[in-house]
């Protein structure tokens, strides 16, 4: 039990890290104009807010009175240094682990619950600041923070939950509750819904409004000058410099040991220059990859960190990077089981490979949305009933493991509206089912 204290307390730590990221003491790589350097850098830590910012805020008023707020921008921005500074002071005699069923509990009192998109984990946390962090063996996450309105701090970790004892924040959660009744969508946990413990919200109504978005993939609209500037950026040097191959499915840009290819659907980037990285270091490496997006793509938001996995090239170490995409809080997810919208090696502050599947928002100057019939979670596992393992249906409930709504793109249509769906995890498996009718839509299996 102390250990997992202990363990948990160093990924509070450089959870913090993470929160401090965007902020402005940071160190970036600068090159070009001073104008245009400021410029990038706004951007910069202008992502690194948008990639790690949390999902959903759920606003707790009672039991079965529960808002899900989308919009987190703005009440993230106003209170995340209050809950960075909390968090900074805990230790392990500060935490105490609580059932699941005393946390339950706590979403029937006045409270609101920052959600992550895609939490990492705790060893991944612990590689952020390198040596410093201890082990490397965690297998902790940060998945949710709750605060109630007496300022009291639980932390959820996987499937583990624990209260901040002694540490408090200094945030009004007032503004927050009210937002969530005026502008969130009605929700249930599990435990309302079916009796199944387990921290998982759900729509309660059978409609819900989306905003209407449209998408549009491909390089094929894209002038010979779109090009030559994006390899202008890319490879950082005028065309002068810069030698052009033609060929049938590419064109590929060259200068010295880089390399950029324009294809059909994707921009692939690489870099062959010898370059010599002995040690893994998360923080750098995140924040390269950052900075190069920023850059060399003119993207400054609407992505969010997928997933991070230690990569090696030789005696190299780095992390390769998954990037995706979002509509406001709602990711967009790519109707394939291998890619993500960006994929990246990072060795520190060397960039040795990027590939982007080009895919942009169309731009619609009228905001519409759009009312949706929302199928019941229990009738869609009735329909794809082969899929969950159990004898009764609570039993296949209870195999769920997280419930989110995303767009899924269709990956062979250039111009496309994106289907809305419900994207469950069932154990190592991701499903994605279309939130009107139930049917399944995509599998990703073997997941860690």
């Amino acid at each position: 039990m102390k250990n997992r204290k202990s363990f948990f307390s160093t990924g509070i730590i450089v959870f913090l890290f993470i929160l401090l990221l965007f902020q402005s003491r940071f160190i970036w790589m600068g090159f070009g104009k001073e104008e245009e350097d400021f410029d990038s850098k706004a951007n910069t830590v202008e992502m690194m807010t948008e990639v790690l910012m949390p999902q959903k805020i759920v606003t707790n008023f009672g039991s079965k009175d529960h808002y899900v707020i989308l919009e987190t921008r703005k009440f993230w921005s106003e209170n995340k240094k209050s809950i960075s500074e909390s968090l900074r002071q805990v230790r392990s005699e500060n935490l105490k682990i609580i059932s699941i069923d005393e946390y339950l509990k706590l979403q029937n009192n006045k409270s609101v619950v920052f959600k992550f998109n895609s939490p990492l984990s705790g060893s991944i946390f612990v590689n952020l600041i390198g040596d410093e962090g201890g082990a490397s063996d965690i297998n902790l996450s940060v998945d949710s923070i709750y605060i109630d309105k007496d300022n009291n701090i639980y932390v959820a970790g996987g499937q583990n939950f624990y209260k901040i004892e002694g540490i408090k924040t200094d945030i009004d959660i007032t503004n927050i509750l009210e937002d969530g009744q005026k502008n969130g969508y009605e929700a249930l946990n599990f435990n309302e819904a079916y009796g199944i413990k387990k921290d998982i919200f759900i729509p309660r109504n059978r409609t819900i409004k989306f905003q209407k978005v449209y998408y549009k993939s491909g390089l094929g609209d894209l002038s010979y000058g779109e090009r030559i500037n994006l390899a202008q950026r890319f490879l950082n040097v005028p065309i002068d410099y810069i030698r052009e191959i033609t060929e049938s499915d590419k064109d590929t840009f060259v200068y010295e040991n880089e390399y950029l290819a324009l294809k059909d659907r994707t921009i692939e980037y690489s870099n062959n220059s010898n370059f010599s990285v002995e040690d893994r270091n998360l923080y750098k490496s995140l924040n390269k990859a950052i900075e190069f997006i920023s850059r060399k793509t003119g993207i400054s938001g609407g992505l969010y960190l997928e997933k991070i996995e230690p990569v090696d090239f030789g005696e190299n170490k780095g992390y390769s990077f998954y990037f995706n995409l979002k509509d406001g809080a709602v990711p967009l997810v790519l109707g394939s089981e291998e890619d993500s919208f960006i994929e990246m090696d990072v060795f520190s502050d060397y960039v040795k490979k990027y590939r982007e599947y080009y895919i942009r928002k169309v731009d619609d100057p009228s905001y519409e949305q759009e009312e949706f019939y929302l199928k019941k979670i229990d009738r869609i596992v009735l329909r794809n009933s082969s899929l969950f393992e159990g004898e009764t249906l609570k039993e296949k409930l209870g195999k769920i493991n997280s419930i989110s709504m995303v767009y899924l793109s269709d990956k062979d249509s250039i111009s496309e509206r994106p289907k809305l769906t419900y994207e469950m995890i069932v154990g190592n498996t991701k499903y994605y089912f279309d939130i009107t009718s139930g049917k399944l839509e995509m599998m990703i299996n073997g997941l860690e």
